[in-house]
């Protein structure tokens, strides 16, 4: 398949239009031009809520330190319980169903945060639900768009969730910023809220053609090939690789447990999700206005420091969108987690100079905004939307579901560990230890994971089940029990 722009190309002399699926991707993970804001989205918005809510409860509701921290680690315990049920919720609902679901959790999660008051415990509940949806959210994305895309797009259009997380992270950082701090107790908290709603407007998508074949309607499977390709487009290559996918599909066999790849897979996965997580990212976007009151953010304040960090973000994200066709995932993840794990040294840098001595904060106060930026910078130009862009098509049809459900999980429960400790951390190690210790992990696991990674640009999803070469160990199996 030979690409003639960014969104056609030729097989057989008949185009393929891929402007279907970059509007599904976006219907599904972001806000829609004049349309929609959805999953991703949704879920970047809860995200980003605990980074001023943080500050509202410590100066306003005198909340302790230790409700603040369950607070804003209990959205990824509640995300690790809807990550982990969604395989068993989808063997009843299509892909479509199943995430237009996830909207009444959503809404059910705000209206405990927007009704709490000065109530801690439905502060608690609430997040717990919304990190159920957004949880559900982070499984279905990556296998929904994998079987929609086509080979060449399909890399591209895997990192818009996370492109849409960071958007989501910006529109709750922007709100805070404009809001009065004493309004946000109700105000910002409805207003992030009305986010979830427009997720009612994934039902305008098609299902996708893999599950029509599970569900043995080839013809509507056809009819959503067209939806995304063009409705001149005829295939039947791709129906029957579609069809030979769905014909290994969750048959677990001792072959696909004992395959050397499918090991590779999973800590290839574990490793980024590794690097991901125990660089702390997560921590600094949770507290993000607190640490840049009390760290220094130089000439900004702490609010106009979060809204820069969440346009690098997007900005970010979008040049990594760019550059993965051309260098590819490896070579992205080997310059963003080196480059992570330098400015996260040079913020520990930083911070033990200014122990040393307090002059050190106005002479160098340009530092600690940068190193910050510069390292939200190199996460989202490779390790952030990688990692969720693996779960796409990493794992064979086999084992798929349950694969992407614990990985996912997995990613999850780091989040809720390194959130939990953080705050003993900085009490054992200090703050320049600290940042220290996250850099080691960033170039370990960053690099380990690269050394695993397989870079499969340009592969169908049937060319890299059958690279797994599941099906002739198989058949090997099956001739020694003959003889």
């Amino acid at each position: 398949m030979e690409m003639t722009s960014t969104l056609t190309s030729e097989v057989n002399d008949v185009k393929i239009y891929r402007l279907n699926q970059h509007v599904a991707a976006f219907i599904r993970y972001s806000r829609v031009i004049k349309r929609a804001s959805l999953g991703g989205f949704a879920l970047g918005v809860t995200l980003g809520w605990n980074s001023n809510a943080g500050e509202i409860l410590r100066n306003i509701l005198n909340a302790s330190g230790t409700e603040i921290g369950l607070i804003g680690s209990i959205l990824n315990a509640g995300a690790c319980v809807g990550v982990t049920f969604t395989p068993f919720f989808i063997k009843y609902f299509s892909r479509i169903t199943a995430m237009s679901l996830t909207m009444p959790g959503f809404i059910v999660g705000w209206t405990f945060v927007c009704c709490a008051g000065h109530k801690i415990s439905l502060l608690i509940i609430g997040r717990f639900i919304c990190g159920m949806s957004g949880g559900a959210f982070s499984f279905l994305t990556p296998i929904y768009i994998a079987e929609i895309a086509d080979q060449n797009s399909r890399e591209r259009l895997l990192m818009y969730f996370h492109l849409l997380i960071n958007c989501g992270i910006m529109y709750a950082f922007v709100i805070a910023h404009v809001i009065n701090e004493h309004d946000t107790i109700w105000r910002y908290n409805i207003i992030c809220a009305v986010t979830c709603l427009v997720i009612a407007l994934v039902n305008l998508l098609p299902e996708s053609p893999f599950y029509y074949l599970m569900k043995n309607n080839e013809m509507k499977a056809k009819d959503s090939l067209k939806w995304y390709r063009g409705q001149t487009y005829e295939d039947d290559v791709e129906i029957e690789e579609l069809k030979y996918l769905v014909k290994h599909s969750g048959k677990i066999t001792r072959n696909v447990l004992k395959n050397r790849y499918v090991a590779s897979s999973f800590f290839t996965c574990i490793f980024v999700f590794l690097t991901q997580q125990l660089s702390g990212v997560n921590i600094m976007i949770f507290y993000a206005l607190t640490l840049f009151n009390v760290g220094g953010s130089g000439d900004l304040t702490g609010s106009e420091q979060t809204v820069l960090i969440g346009g690098v973000q997007i900005l970010s994200c979008f040049l990594a969108i760019s550059l993965i066709d051309i260098v590819g995932r490896r070579i992205l993840l080997i310059v963003s987690s080196i480059f992570m794990g330098l400015f996260l040294i040079l913020l520990g840098w930083f911070y033990e100079l200014r122990n040393q001595d307090p002059e050190y904060d106005d002479i160098y106060f340009w530092m600690p905004p940068t190193w910050t930026i510069l390292f939200f910078a190199t996460f989202n130009a490779g390790v952030g939307p990688i990692s969720w862009a693996l779960l796409g098509d990493v794992f064979p049809m086999q084992i798929r579901e349950t694969a992407v459900a614990c990985t996912a999980g997995f990613n999850w429960m780091l989040s809720l560990i390194a959130t939990m400790t953080f705050g003993e951390m900085l009490g054992i190690l200090g703050i320049s230890k600290t940042m220290w210790l996250f850099a080691s992990f960033c170039w370990v696991a960053g690099i380990l994971c690269a050394l695993l990674l397989k870079d499969t640009h340009g592969y169908s999803l049937a060319k890299i089940q059958k690279n797994f070469g599941i099906e002739n160990e198989q058949m090997e199996m099956n001739s020694i029990e003959r003889t």
